[in-house]
């Protein structure tokens, strides 16, 4: 499929919006952040093996295994109340977060409301004394909506660059 470049003031806004996400997140202001889903999202952070490009001339080499997520509305929202109301674990005391989003380039869908939104992100995260650790990806999502009735991320696949999780755990959204 072919680029579809979009106007300046949609790509502007695509600019804000993630950097609205990215804040919200950073806040775990986790009810206002579930508002920018839409009801058919679907949050996709595959597992990824490296392979030898010799041993794998003639296969995929993103074959996946074991999703980090494979998540739809609803369990998206039941991972939110569990960070909302910890027990004994690994968000209390809540760590600080971070997150950078960059490189991104928004383009038209196939469907008109359809905008499909490529980005970088880098999720910084500390806790306690000496818990650091940080994760980067590549994200490709599908916001759906329009500039006047505003967008909902209808998919977001996110393609982690390490190969050894350098987090504690993967409480937390990219």
């Amino acid at each position: 499929m072919a680029d579809k470049p979009v106007s300046m003031e949609v790509a502007m806004h695509f600019g804000q919006l993630l950097a609205r996400e990215a804040r919200l997140l950073n806040q775990f202001q986790y009810d206002e952040w579930v508002n920018l889903l839409h009801p058919d999202i679907h949050y996709s952070v595959p597992s990824r093996r490296s392979h030898t490009m010799r041993a794998n001339r003639d296969s995929d080499v993103r074959r996946i295994s074991l999703d980090h997520y494979d998540d739809d509305l609803r369990i998206l929202k039941m991972k939110i109340k569990r960070l909302q109301h910890p027990g004994p674990s690994s968000v209390d005391p809540r760590p600080r977060e971070v997150r950078v989003v960059s490189n991104i380039e928004v383009f038209n869908g196939d469907r008109v409301d359809d905008y499909l939104v490529y980005s970088v992100i880098v999720l910084y995260r500390n806790r306690l004394l000496d818990e650091d650790g940080s994760i980067a990806g590549s994200r490709a999502d599908v916001w759906r909506g329009s500039l006047d009735d505003g967008f909902k991320l209808y998919r977001r696949t996110v393609e982690i660059t390490q190969n050894t999780m350098l987090l504690a755990n993967m409480n937390g959204f990219l």
